[in-house]
């Protein structure tokens, strides 16, 4: 799903607004020449779930609100034109899909559609958007953004010596993946044997817990490579999660936390959840801090980070930008939110949307690392005639 949502989001910021014949009703866009309109890209996002309750509970609240907001759109074209036609297309287009093809299972839909341009894409989502419509130049692109952003993945490991079981994290839920508990009726057999010295048992003990470790450890590698994780966790006993540590590839240990937390390996899912969920949320709570305080040092020390709408968009649109940094609640029109998303797609920066931080809310909600900083161009010097630095007396 991650990978279907990026794809989607380098298509539409690829997509060149289209003008509008001169003359004609159509919509601005931030930068462009003064005089010029474009037509209406129009972007749909719904919570497609039924009503839960009521006297139809099978029908869904989003399509009363998609049809009356697409008539509301039509309205601000008329009259006719090419502006208004792109509109009406769209709506019938829409509408068909909700009538015909839209899946009874989705909890979320987007739908992107300007007929003019040949655009027609739409992504089923297992969790709801924001209902919402809207027409502008290009395609809305912020709640697609955040669906990627919160779709980011933890892999969870709860292990002791002799057995591993799996989680994937993703948005709030948590799914067995795997489980890969070893038999030990050998190592309890062993453990007894009468005739086993102490030293042979204890190097047996540390043989079988280290197999364990180096098993789960690549079974985490695979894991984190296939679900794109961003986050592995690991709790259960202090010497299995040592030996497991120790075992990880580079590129996993990078991602790793140890959570002091002693889960009993036989504990159902939602106990597991219970105990892992409340120190994710604050993980990723740090990580959101800890990027914005890197991103303020590096643009205090004039390094590798800017801040504020201007400095960002300049560092996007030169293709300097590695990270774009938004905040969730910044007072930003979604035409421009859009816009800033677009730039850092075509560039194959990452998007990073953090919830409310007092530090980036006074500078606009907005900043970026940059991969590189362009040296400012020395000016001319200006020659002086030299200064008498004698006191006035």
């Amino acid at each position: 799903m991650d990978a279907q949502v990026r794809e989607l989001l380098q298509e539409l910021a690829a997509i060149e607004p289209q003008p509008a014949p001169v003359g004609e009703p159509g919509l601005t866009l931030t930068g462009a020449p003064v005089g010029v309109r474009y037509l209406p890209v129009l972007s749909v996002y719904l919570d497609w779930r039924p009503e839960a309750t009521g006297e139809r509970p099978a029908i869904r609240a989003a399509r009363v609100i998609v049809k009356d907001r697409l008539r509301q759109i039509e309205r601000a074209f008329w009259p006719r034109g090419a502006a208004y036609d792109a509109v009406l297309d769209g709506a019938a287009r829409i509408e068909r899909y909700l009538d015909e093809q839209a899946p009874a299972s989705a909890e979320g839909l987007a739908i992107f559609v300007c007929e003019p341009l040949g655009l027609f894409e739409t992504l089923v989502s297992g969790a709801p958007f924001a209902t919402e419509v809207t027409a502008d130049a290009t395609p809305n692109l912020y709640p697609l953004a955040r669906l990627l952003d919160d779709q980011e993945t933890a892999i969870v490991a709860v292990v002791d010596t002799h057995a591993a079981r799996l989680f994937a994290s993703h948005r709030g839920l948590l799914r067995e993946l795997k489980d890969l508990e070893r038999n030990p009726k050998y190592f309890h057999f062993m453990k007894g044997a009468v005739a086993m010295s102490q030293a042979h048992y204890q190097r047996y003990a540390l043989s079988q817990r280290a197999n364990v470790a180096e098993e789960v450890a690549r079974e985490l590698d695979k894991l984190a490579a296939e679900t794109g994780a961003t986050q592995v966790v690991l709790a259960g006993t202090d010497g299995a999660t040592a030996a497991l540590k120790a075992a990880l590839s580079p590129r996993v240990a990078a991602l790793t936390r140890t959570l002091a937390l002693h889960i009993d390996i036989g504990a159902n899912r939602d106990a597991i959840w219970d105990e892992v969920e409340p120190i994710l949320r604050e993980v990723q709570a740090e990580d959101d801090r800890s990027l914005v305080e890197r991103l303020m040092a590096e643009a205090l020390a004039g390094r590798l980070g800017v801040v504020g709408l201007e400095e960002t968009r300049d560092a996007l649109a030169a293709g300097q930008v590695d990270t774009l940094v938004l905040l969730a609640n910044a007072n930003l029109p979604e035409a421009l939110r859009s816009q800033l998303i677009s730039l850092a797609m075509k560039t194959r920066a990452r998007v990073e949307i953090v919830d409310d931080n007092i530090a980036l809310a006074p500078l606009g909600g907005v900043g970026a690392l940059l991969r590189y900083r362009v040296a400012a161009t020395p000016g001319p010097v200006e020659q002086t005639e030299p200064t008498d630095m004698r006191p006035a007396p």
